[in-house]
């Protein structure tokens, strides 16, 4: 009796814990993403009438504690993690690319990574407006990518500067680089396309 008594308080314990960990309403929580910090607002899906168990218990889309899932672009395109609700039908899909600076935000102010530096080869530093036009051909080239049902399963980044996309990672074969490829050129505002993507099991 004593051993179920300190069970049920280890219980309550541990979903008090997991409780401090979500993200209830009037909180926010940061995540962060090479196409611009994302915020959680509790309070903007509280009003939608979502409390913590809608996400986190029924169904189980995320764990309690941040840094517990690998959320990807194309998990949440299958219908995982945000995708579940973010499907163009209960909220804005994930797979728009105009909705896209909808959760992904980044200002000018914002130091770009090294790597997406190197792709070009002047030293002159990019303006406000140079900076955005790269974040939307960044987010437009991502969805044209997830759209290929070839390119579905592959482990594509991308990543733009002033209108040079740089596309890295691992694809199933030689095939799909080439179709990466071709489908970022095809984008809007894309002046041309570097690869360092790698076939897997051949680097």
């Amino acid at each position: 009796m004593k051993a179920a008594g300190i069970l049920a308080a280890f219980a309550a314990l541990m979903l008090s814990i997991g409780n401090v960990m979500a993200v209830p309403s009037g909180k926010t929580v940061e995540f962060a993403s090479s196409m611009g910090k994302v915020t959680f607002d509790g309070k903007v899906h509280a009003d939608k009438g979502l409390n913590c168990a809608a996400c986190h218990t029924k169904p189980k889309l995320f764990e309690m504690k941040k840094g517990g899932d690998k959320i990807t672009m194309a998990a949440m395109n299958e219908g995982k993690f945000c995708g579940a609700c973010h499907d163009g039908k209960k909220a804005f899909s994930v797979k728009a690319p105009a909705d896209c600076m909808k959760c992904h935000k980044q200002t000018a102010g914002e130091t770009k990574p090294a790597k997406e530096k190197s792709t070009a080869s002047t030293s002159k530093q990019e303006s406000p407006g140079e900076y955005v036009d790269d974040t939307v051909i960044t987010a437009k080239v991502k969805a044209a990518v997830l759209e290929e049902s070839s390119l579905k399963s592959a482990e594509i980044n991308v990543e733009t500067y002033k209108g040079i996309v740089q596309l890295s990672g691992f694809v199933s074969s030689r095939a799909d680089i080439n179709k990466a490829v071709k489908v970022a050129k095809g984008v809007k505002g894309v002046k041309s396309v570097k690869n360092d993507m790698i076939v897997k099991g051949k680097q």
